[in-house]
């Protein structure tokens, strides 16, 4: 208890955002009332969220015409100014050290799930983006996810062979054609995967296109397949 108390005076934690000293948690008081978590009710397999509570069962739109080829998916906070910020930073800035703090946003909803998991994978990027970025912040996010709960992980079980444009800014048919056959699983873990539950994690998911079409490519070996992202960002 002395320890951690020396620690904490002489390596002060610090809000995410504001950089203001703080006891414990990642964000100080007024940074903490901007996070939108996504809380009932919403999606009972994308977690889109809604106005007001239709049943326990309720899908969405999207999932109810036509559903996803992942189980589940679970999200902890839309996306808005300061989880942009955030995200932005931990991509782009080489700030890896965010991955540490932004999968603790993210555990709690896994709670729901995480004892079903066999192997976790990260959504994979492509050569030239992971060449240019020198990292994969989701599978940055998966190791700390993995060691925590001492699941397998699984780095390169996904291999993106379609490069891509950065989806920000394309609508919801855009996305999907972006994405579409952009993915094909690492044959040398066909007989890993069999009959396993599968974690899929990815930073931020607007309409699900790259982790349905991720999943497509997994769902033809393994037995079910879940995800999980940081950030819902919702389209207008």
């Amino acid at each position: 208890m002395f320890l951690q108390t020396l620690t904490q005076i002489i390596f002060p934690k610090s809000c995410l955002k504001c950089n203001k000293i703080i006891i414990n948690g990642l964000f100080c008081t007024n940074c903490w009332k901007e996070i939108e978590f996504i809380t009932e009710p919403f999606c009972q397999i994308c977690h889109f969220p809604f106005e007001y509570k239709l049943d326990n069962n309720s899908l969405c739109a999207s999932c109810s015409v036509k559903k996803p080829t992942y189980n589940k998916l679970i999200t902890a906070v839309k996306y808005n100014e300061i989880i942009s910020y955030l995200i932005g930073r931990f991509k782009f800035f080489d700030q890896t050290y965010m991955a540490k703090n932004l999968h603790q946003l993210i555990e709690p909803k896994l709670q729901e799930f995480i004892n079903e998991i066999d192997i976790i994978c990260a959504v994979p990027l492509d050569r030239t983006r992971l060449k240019n970025r020198k990292y994969n912040q989701s599978l940055l996010l998966s190791k700390f996810i993995a060691k925590k709960y001492n699941i397998k992980l699984v780095g390169d079980l996904l291999i993106r062979i379609k490069k891509g444009r950065y989806q920000i800014g394309l609508n919801k048919n855009a996305r999907i054609n972006n994405v579409k056959n952009a993915f094909i699983v690492n044959e040398k873990y066909l007989s890993l995967i069999k009959d396993k539950n599968i974690l899929l994690i990815d930073d931020v998911v607007t309409t699900g296109a790259t982790i349905d079409n991720c999943s497509k490519v997994l769902n033809k070996n393994c037995k079910n397949i879940f995800a999980a992202a940081i950030a819902k960002r919702m389209l207008k």
